[in-house]
């Protein structure tokens, strides 16, 4: 009764909502409008696979398998890139992507008694707090030591970040690098890094695509599958663009 009832919810309250409404107004207009009504029609269906788990699978599994954890034996610097921030009551903080990408490579720098490389400016237009810098006062917080954590604080994106800390790496000399960023954002960031002329292990994390068992949930409308459909489509149009970019 209870996986009726969630059913249910799902597709009379957002997001699945959208869906119901398409596809109840798809099959109402079919004999009057058959144009109309294909047109909804397929929109229910576009709706309904950027709701579900069906849509993880298309735009999201494919790019968080894209690489898996390497685990040099030694590491000279770990490379965390932002992953956003908002400004709460008691000022600025890391957004929950951001947030499981900086506590892993802060794991990784401890472990290594590497250097923590943080990279992320301000949003174009806005007078929030570089990333970078609130990054960097979080790590002193879980106890990085201040002469251990390098900051790049002047990137806006993907691209600058790796070109930003390519410099920094060369400077220093640093070799053996493992580049801490969300799963579905990896390939991205690599092949940014690659252009660069920096080889880096990729450890990706924060994923968002669900590897246990299938189940009912997985073809119910849900606000997370939204959300990492979303994402998987905003790394796959920035694939195509820096892959036309680097050219």
């Amino acid at each position: 009764m209870l996986i009726v009832q969630k059913i249910v919810e799902a597709f009379v309250l957002p997001p699945g909502f959208f869906v119901t409404v398409t596809l109840v107004l798809g099959l109402l207009w079919f004999k009057s409008s058959k144009g109309k009504a294909s047109l909804l029609l397929l929109f229910s269906l576009f709706a309904y696979i950027l709701t579900t788990s069906t849509g993880t699978f298309l735009f999201v599994r494919p790019l968080e398998k894209s690489f898996r954890k390497e685990v040099p034996q030694r590491c000279d610097a770990i490379i965390v890139l932002g992953g956003g921030v908002l400004k709460g009551p008691e000022g600025y903080e890391l957004r929950p992507h951001a947030f499981k990408r900086f506590i892993q490579g802060v794991e990784l720098a401890r472990t290594y008694d590497a250097f923590l490389i943080v990279s992320g400016g301000r949003l174009p237009g806005s007078s929030q707090q570089p990333e970078a810098t609130i990054m960097a006062e979080l790590a002193q917080r879980f106890e990085v030591p201040n002469e251990k954590i390098l900051i790049d604080a002047e990137s806006k994106s993907t691209y600058e970040n790796a070109k930003n800390v390519a410099r920094i790496v060369k400077e220093l000399n640093l070799k053996e690098l493992v580049l801490v960023t969300s799963a579905i954002h990896m390939k991205r960031a690599k092949m940014s890094f690659e252009k660069f002329n920096v080889r880096v292990h990729p450890y990706p994390v924060d994923y968002l695509c669900d590897y246990g068992p299938m189940s009912w949930i997985d073809f119910v409308p849900t606000g997370e599958s939204l959300e990492a459909n979303m994402l998987g489509l905003h790394e796959i149009v920035g694939l195509i663009w820096y892959r036309l970019k680097m050219r």
